[in-house]
């Protein structure tokens, strides 16, 4: 029997198409290192709004200035959290569901 093959890679493509490899990668983010604040006020703001056309409109909404490599990594870190999808034109979607809803969900009869 083969061994399958991991979907997780050493390596990281960054929004400029620079293939990070695993060291480099922690670098990049300690450099740019998101506070919890920082993250939770984005993470409000999509679940609030649930979707933005660009990252330019987030920022708008933002009541902070936020330096873009800073939102880049938690976007990435929402997407990786399964919270928001990053569509390839350049769209932002919450996709987390609370756990209430997740609740209703379960108590919903099919039809």
């Amino acid at each position: 029997m083969a061994n399958p093959k991991s979907v997780f890679t050493k390596d990281h493509i960054l929004d400029s198409g620079t293939v990070l490899s695993g060291n480099d990668f922690i670098q990049n983010i300690s450099k740019y290192n998101p506070t919890l604040k920082n993250i939770l006020k984005v993470e409000q703001l999509l679940a609030k709004y649930k979707e933005f056309d660009s990252k330019a409109q987030l920022t708008k909404k933002l009541d902070v200035t936020m330096r873009p490599p800073v939102l880049n990594v938690i976007l990435k870190y929402l997407e990786a959290s399964n919270k928001v999808l990053l569509d390839k034109d350049g769209s932002i979607i919450w996709i987390y569901a609370s756990t209430t809803a997740k609740k209703s969900w379960e108590k919903a009869v099919p039809i």
